[in-house]
């Protein structure tokens, strides 16, 4: 092939320049940045893994919504992670609407926690539970009570776990003010209702949400 003349300039050009505004809009796009944020937590793209099986995301309130879709799966480790962070968008709401929030997973290592929800007071209207679904009353506790409500099937075992020491630690912490707090199956999630995190604010939040997670993690 003959490429002496110009003609291959204006065949190649167009291509070339395609590529590169393709790279530098990935450059600044929120996956690849996101990457990086991640990384410095030491965390692992999880593409193409599912650490969250499909029966666990059915006993999840926000994992279950219609047409949920996880991006940006990164783990602390590749096989059987046990810290996850994820964005995830679904439909909710009358009439549906997609939101959109950055999620934080923890693995729990008892199988005696039991599936609840504790739901902000402040997100009532935003992400109300389910229609004729009661609160767990904590009446002896008003600053918790004050601050969450709190959803499950098992009270007896909910009540048992919830000691008042995990009760007075999410009533004063300032992280777990707005954060809803999920346990179903082998996971924790926590997250922030139709709030993405963006990748340069990552890395306090993270901390944050560690933090408040601890304890939970730590009870038995």
């Amino acid at each position: 092939m003959d490429w002496s003349g110009e003609w291959w300039v204006l065949i190649l050009g167009p291509g070339l320049v395609i590529l590169v505004v393709g790279i530098l809009y990935f450059k600044r796009s929120r996956a690849f940045r996101f990457r990086s944020a991640a990384a410095q937590l030491g965390f692992i793209a999880l593409e193409g893994r599912n650490p969250i099986t499909d029966e666990e995301k059915r006993r999840f309130g926000l994992l279950s919504r219609s047409g949920g879709k996880i991006t940006n799966l990164f783990g602390d480790r590749i096989d059987s992670p046990s810290k996850l962070i994820l964005d995830f968008a679904a439909t909710m709401g009358s009439p549906p609407l997609e939101c959109n929030q950055t999620v934080a997973a923890f693995r729990v290592s008892s199988d005696a926690i039991p599936d609840f929800q504790i739901i902000p007071v402040s997100m009532f209207g935003r992400i109300a539970p389910d229609a004729g679904r009661q609160a767990i009353p904590f009446e002896s506790y008003p600053d918790f009570r004050a601050r969450f409500r709190v959803y499950g099937e098992n009270e007896a075992a909910i009540r048992s776990f919830l000691s008042s020491g995990l009760l007075n630690h999410l009533a004063s912490s300032e992280a777990g003010s707005d954060c809803v707090i999920e346990k179903a199956g082998r996971w924790f999630i926590f997250y922030r209702h139709n709030v993405v995190i963006p990748p340069d604010k990552l890395f306090d939040s993270w901390q944050q949400l560690q933090s408040l997670a601890s304890p939970l993690l730590a009870a038995r």
